[in-house]
């Protein structure tokens, strides 16, 4: 169950990208702060929009990056919606985490799987 529910959310991650990159436009950003919680850090990512609006969007990061203030980034932002801007270029961005979260969900379904087989054979 916990391989389904990592494999859910890396598929919504995944839709979203595709639909920013078919539908989205695409802006020139810097990184002005961090919006933190006890649970979370998002990047808050300054741009403007084709129609000369300044958006401050947020963007989840994690631990692994290295993103400081003043980092010139690339984001795809759906128009409808600019505040739902994702980070698309970065010199510190990297697929490997979702790759990563990919492998697991594929291996924990695998080993429930077999658990699974195990218990009915």
């Amino acid at each position: 169950m916990a391989g389904l529910v990592v494999l859910v959310f890396l598929l919504r991650h995944v839709r979203f990208s595709v639909f920013l990159a078919r539908n989205g436009a695409r802006a020139e950003g810097v990184i002005v702060g961090y919006r933190e919680t006890s649970t979370s850090s998002r990047m808050v990512v300054r741009f403007l929009t084709e129609d000369g609006r300044q958006i401050f969007a947020t963007h989840d990061s994690t631990g692994w990056t290295a993103s400081r203030n003043g980092d010139p980034v690339v984001v795809l932002y759906d128009p409808g919606r600019p505040d739902q801007a994702r980070i698309v270029d970065a010199p510190w961005l990297s697929s490997w985490v979702r790759v990563m979260f990919g492998l697991l969900a594929v291996a924990l379904i695998a080993v429930g799987m077999l658990f699974a087989a195990v218990t009915w054979g």
